[in-house]
């Protein structure tokens, strides 16, 4: 005799729970920031940090610097007012795309494979979303790739799980 209770669903694998959970809290520490972000941009003083760092650029010139560390402070200079001028966009893009991919964690919780989709896309996006606004520079690059790492190692992690979603 069947049991009437027992239902034909398929089984989420422990390795993607743990993809997701970790998913969970990576992206809505990303939504949290981003949201932090959009609150307090305005109350940022950049006057003071070009400032500091304009200060730091006249000592390496003047005492002991390197070019090799003069160059990455003159860059993370570019880097830093660009991405103060455009703080609000960079911060509702990347708010919206961690959303995006906490979507798709929740659905690949819920073993729908569109969630990997969605989740692919938004993170392969998110990639892009301060060099496109700062530019291409050695500091941005270094960031990106460190980022493209981890993001890499998930999508491939979760892309061997396909097979249990439907």
């Amino acid at each position: 005799m069947e049991n009437p209770f027992e239902t034909n669903q398929l089984k989420r694998p422990t390795f993607l729970t743990v993809l997701c959970i970790l998913t969970f809290i990576g992206s809505g520490w990303g939504v949290l920031s981003q949201l932090f972000s959009l609150l307090f941009t305005n109350l940022v003083d950049v006057s003071a940090q070009t400032e500091q760092l304009n200060t730091m650029m006249d000592n390496m010139e003047s005492g002991a610097g390197t070019s090799f560390l003069s160059g990455i402070l003159s860059s993370s200079q570019e880097v830093m007012q660009a991405t103060m001028m455009h703080a609000k966009s960079i911060a509702v893009i990347s708010l919206v795309l961690s959303l995006l991919s906490l979507c798709g964690a929740i659905l690949m919780f819920s073993l729908r494979r569109i969630g990997f989709y969605i989740y692919t896309v938004a993170q392969l996006l998110l990639l892009f979303v301060v060099p496109y606004f700062a530019g291409f520079s050695m500091l941005v690059v270094m960031g990106m790739l460190f980022s493209a790492l981890f993001t890499v190692v998930f999508i491939i992690l979760y892309a061997l799980n396909l097979k249990a979603m439907r």
